[in-house]
């Protein structure tokens, strides 16, 4: 084991003594030992893996936690016979903004049932080599819930991808095929990357996890909404990049086969989205029938 550290990895825990962080909260469980004297079994989660944590501490026993909130914590790594476990020195509310961490490897992968999902899109993240491009995305993603709700959502609810984690696997598909393009040059393959991952972000506000519709998605399509939820990031890339924020509106907006509004697509990356959305959909569909 290597001394403390910040900020570990949680598949890595085992590795470290002590650390300390900012992680989401997803399971918090009260429990009774052999001694009848309480504790609580506190469950960490980032984009590699979960950990189980051990508190006896009163201030934790009686803190009003709450499952998928940030929290700030220390822990340490002992022993009990020949079985490591992970007891908690420190944990508050975390008062940070996910935004504030600037990094998708704080989202939760034991939320999203789509194993390796979540670390595929810490992956194409990272492989986006123009700046603003990535500090875009991260800026879009770690709105608070919209990381979250991305990671679980359905795609769509009987046509393709309806399934919990179905609306991160299919963006994945689709920025995947941008990847793999080579004849792009890098800065379109990165426009794509960010096009694709972001196509169906409004999805995050018309579809629940547990594949329902909400209350504004009775109402409005998701189309609809993907400009609004970018809208703050967009403000920030169009002060700095005007044209590369007007493609990426143009590409979310453009009209889609059989739709009755919309310009048709004009650029090469917004044709190829199109393409690379409906080859993700079919396929799927056609490996489940």
């Amino acid at each position: 084991m290597s001394k403390q550290s910040i900020q570990i990895k949680l598949k890595n825990a085992y590795n470290y003594t002590r650390f300390k962080g900012t992680y989401y909260l997803v399971g918090f469980v009260a429990r009774i030992d052999s001694y009848n004297v309480p504790f609580w079994e506190i469950t960490l989660s980032d984009a590699t893996g979960h950990i189980k944590v051990y508190c006896r501490d009163e201030s934790c026993i009686y803190s009003k936690f709450k499952p998928q909130s940030l929290v700030d914590v220390e822990v340490r790594t002992e022993m009990t016979g020949l079985h490591p476990h992970f007891r908690c020195k420190y944990i508050e509310l975390s008062s940070k903004a996910p935004q504030q961490l600037g990094t998708l490897s704080i989202l939760p992968s034991s939320l999203c049932s789509i194993p390796g999902a979540v670390q595929m899109l810490c992956h194409l993240a990272a492989s986006i080599q123009t700046s603003y491009l990535k500090e875009f995305l991260h800026e879009v993603l770690l709105q608070t819930e919209v990381g979250m709700r991305f990671i679980q959502c359905p795609a769509s609810l009987r046509y393709h991808h309806s399934y919990q984690g179905g609306l991160l696997a299919h963006s994945l598909e689709v920025a995947a095929a941008f990847c793999q393009n080579n004849s792009l040059t890098q800065v379109d393959r990165d426009i794509g990357i960010v096009a694709a991952l972001l196509h169906d972000i409004g999805k995050t506000q018309t579809l629940t996890p547990d594949q329902n519709r909400t209350a504004i998605g009775r109402l409005v399509d998701h189309d609809q909404l993907t400009l609004q939820i970018c809208s703050s990031a967009l403000e920030t890339l169009s002060s700095k990049h005007n044209g590369v924020a007007n493609h990426l509106c143009h590409i979310w907006t453009c009209e889609s086969d059989g739709s009755r509004y919309g310009f048709k697509a004009k650029t090469h990356i917004a044709r190829l989205l199109r393409t690379y959305d409906h080859a993700s959909a079919f396929n799927e569909k056609a490996t489940a029938c």
